[in-house]
């Protein structure tokens, strides 16, 4: 009788112990039911609590949102973006269709702000007095050298697993043409991901303006050139040339060899 109950006290020790190591299992709900509720909060201990925490200060699964750049202007960038809410907390954030409307990003952001983030606010742009020529400079000296001198994009490192991985193909500059001028301003001033924090120190508010102008309109500038190319820059615009003016002139000498082949 000893004996039986020593084993049925080993197993129920041994279940319990799996029980505590199991790693929870978070809920997700279907991304139809967004739409149902208003409350900032109720969305954010639904969406965000399990990973950033119910007190928005962090857990191992990810960061704290009251540290660095977080507040309503990165809040409401990563959730505008759809680089927030993500499905795991090893998914890459790599941006999409948003999950919340306007006023839902909104309550979550009012939700936060009752813990007091030091990121700054979301900026109010003016964008009637703005300078495109000063904006150019300032995209060519920051921001062409990641984002390319079209805002096309490209990548800024290899994979950590290898470059053949199609699933993590490494940092990514993303292109600029999906972005609308309040995201790029929010982006300027908080840096997400590997993007440096260009502060009021370094654009002021008229200088912030003129680039987020000239940004605006790049993706409606002319192609003066002619066919565009994917605007990826010098580099596919040579190959072409190459390629296309080799074949040309192989095909012409052909032609020459065989019109003298049949005098």
């Amino acid at each position: 009788m000893k004996r039986l109950l020593g084993v049925a006290c080993l197993l129920l020790v041994a279940s319990s112990c799996s029980y505590v190591e199991r790693e929870p299992v978070p809920y997700r709900p279907p991304a139809s039911m967004a739409g149902d509720v208003r409350d900032g909060e109720a969305l954010y201990m639904r969406d965000c609590s399990w990973c950033h925490g119910n007190d928005a200060r962090g857990t191992r699964r990810a960061p704290g949102l009251l540290e660095g750049t977080n507040g309503p202007a990165l809040t409401h960038f990563v959730l505008s973006t759809g680089r927030m809410p993500i499905d795991d907390p090893g998914e890459r954030s790599l941006g999409g269709d948003p999950l919340y409307d306007d006023d839902q990003i909104l309550a979550i952001i009012g939700f936060l702000d009752t813990y007091f983030p030091p990121g700054p606010e979301m900026p109010e742009l003016d964008l009637d007095g703005a300078s495109l020529s000063e904006g150019l400079e300032l995209y060519q000296n920051n921001c062409a050298s990641c984002h390319a001198a079209t805002g096309i994009g490209g990548a800024l490192t290899t994979s950590e697993r290898g470059s053949d991985d199609p699933i993590d193909p490494g940092i990514i500059a993303p292109d600029l043409f999906r972005s609308t001028p309040l995201q790029i301003a929010e982006a300027v001033r908080t840096g997400p991901g590997t993007m440096p924090v260009f502060s009021e120190g370094t654009f002021d508010e008229e200088e912030l303006a003129s680039l987020v102008a000239y940004v605006d309109g790049l993706d409606e500038a002319p192609d003066r050139g002619g066919a565009p190319l994917g605007r990826v820059g010098p580099v596919i615009e040579g190959a072409v040339g190459w390629v296309v003016g080799v074949t040309l002139l192989l095909a012409f000498a052909r032609w020459i060899g065989t019109r003298a082949g049949e005098e």
